[in-house]
């Protein structure tokens, strides 16, 4: 059996719209270090076992990478530090099923995790 993503986000920030998918197979996801602070300050009971493998952390930990690469002085980025970034942007998630899942196409909520993500750093989820 093939494993597909089950969700698929966009997020507008600075005028693009950025595309990814919830990432799946083995191996660990490259979440930005604020990433991962921010989850593990959260209540363990918010986690799910797909926590870190969501498209929405995948997309907020990508613009984190970008924004460190244009740092000279070899720190990452904290959230606080990256909120401007993120200011006016917007996220739709989306549900990734076989063919003919009714299901596949339909908006879908993020999951805890994400949703405090994306509270802590102003983006709006549309649906």
């Amino acid at each position: 059996m093939i494993e597909i993503p089950s969700v698929s986000s966009s997020l507008l920030v600075q005028g693009m719209v950025l595309s990814q998918t919830s990432l799946v197979g083995p191996g660990t996801p490259n979440l930005h270090p604020a990433v991962l602070e921010f989850v593990d300050s959260l209540p363990v009971e918010t986690r799910r076992r797909f926590t870190g493998r969501c498209a929405e952390s995948a997309l907020v930990s990508d613009q984190l990478w970008e924004m460190d690469s244009a740092r000279t002085d070899g720190r990452s980025v904290t959230l606080r530090e990256a909120a401007s970034r993120f200011h006016d942007s917007a996220l739709t998630s989306r549900m990734i099923r076989e063919p003919g899942n009714p299901d596949h196409g339909k908006s879908t909520t993020p999951c805890p995790v994400c949703s405090a993500l994306l509270q802590e750093l102003g983006i709006r989820v549309i649906g």
